[in-house]
């Protein structure tokens, strides 16, 4: 048996006290209101710690101890694998949470500020305060995933807009999923804003409703529809706001909907120290050359089989590279045996798990 299962053993009782990329949250959303936050977060107190004889603190000793600090960054110098969870739900705590337990492997879960301990919405009920706390305090990382869970990125028109129209045709449709926020129409010389009121499909295509005509010309291939920079700064610089208020440690983010670009890069970059998901292709990141806002993230249950999964481990292992992969546990197909199952491959590979955080930290250490 090796040190990881020995270490799975002891802990075996632990118990928990862009198409294709919109599969992978919520196909849609209605409407929603910001109204129901939820509000709370201690302040976190220090302490002191003993003076010894020297008239040192214990506090200061440890943290001069070259071994602890080796200790705060892991070593993945022979491959690793960053478990992420979307959204917040409580089966994050209820089924994820006491797999992980069992191996003694911690997990970056993506928080969405506004459904923080919401029942019995989008069919599920949404962690509390007080949930999300114990992960953290089990080692798990606390990620954004935005206030509202808004599509990040832009999205090109695929038909030319007339002055008069109040509709236009995107690629995707995952703004439309989110009523009621400004969208700006922009081919980069000149821009517009309104207000969407609707969204679905026609004898055209996908598209945009606004409040009012757009008022000017773009070109079908020459134009994206996004959300403004102000709106951006406030689903991403909101969301970490209001975790790190609630008393959480937040560096990384989640992008929803598995939409993120440039735009999306541009703007994070100014929050986080890096995305978990910049590109939905493979979960394997070269740890040589690793950037952490140009990642790549898979998902291990949905959208995937078995043998796909473990073709993909061996990849991490025989590079010995970054492997990042996700889930939505309130998705039926996503179980608590998938999930062992899962890390038990990892486990057989002799791979670490560890959050997002640390790798970002250990691939920056093992570059310096």
């Amino acid at each position: 048996m090796n040190e990881k299962a020995t270490r799975r053993a002891l802990l075996g009782t632990v118990g928990a006290g862009t198409l294709a990329a919109t599969a992978g949250c919520l196909d849609a959303l209605n409407d929603e209101n910001g109204d129901d936050e939820a509000n709370g977060g201690d302040d976190e107190n220090g302490g002191n710690g003993d003076t010894d004889d020297d008239g040192q603190s214990d506090q200061a000793n440890e943290s001069e101890d070259p071994d602890d600090e080796a200790d705060e960054i892991p070593d993945i110098d022979g491959g690793a694998v960053v478990f992420t969870y979307d959204d917040g739900p409580m089966e994050d705590y209820q089924q994820a949470f006491p797999v992980h337990q069992e191996f003694d492997a911690p997990a970056s879960t993506g928080i969405v500020t506004e459904w923080v301990g919401r029942e019995d919405f989008q069919d599920t009920d949404w962690m509390d305060i007080e949930y999300i706390e114990e992960l953290e305090e089990a080692g798990w990382e606390i990620m954004s995933h935005t206030t509202a869970h808004t599509a990040l990125g832009s999205f090109e028109l695929v038909e030319d807009v007339d002055p008069d129209d109040s509709r236009v045709y995107p690629e995707q449709r995952n703004h439309g999923f989110h009523g009621g926020y400004e969208i700006e129409v922009t081919d980069g010389e000149n821009s517009v804003r309104r207000q969407l009121v609707d969204s679905g499909e026609d004898d055209v295509g996908i598209y945009l409703e606004f409040d009012e005509p757009i008022g000017e010309s773009f070109a079908a291939g020459e134009t994206v529809e996004r959300y403004p920079e102000d709106l951006m700064h406030e689903f991403l610089g909101g969301s970490k706001d209001r975790l790190e208020q609630w008393g959480f440690e937040v560096d990384t983010l989640l992008a929803p909907y598995d939409v993120c670009d440039e735009w999306t890069i541009e703007i994070a970059s100014e929050y986080y120290d890096g995305i978990a998901n910049v590109h939905l292709d493979t979960m394997v990141n070269d740890l040589d050359s690793f950037d952490p806002f140009d990642t790549h993230r898979d998902y291990f249950i949905e959208f995937t089989g078995p043998e796909a999964v473990q073709a993909q481990l061996d990849e991490v292992a025989n590079q010995e590279a970054l492997g990042i992969v996700g889930a939505h546990t309130f998705k039926e197909e996503v179980t608590e045996e998938g999930i062992r199952e899962t890390l038990e491959w990892v486990e057989e590979r002799d791979l670490e798990v560890v959050t997002l955080r640390d790798a970002i930290r250990a691939a920056a250490g093992d570059s310096a």
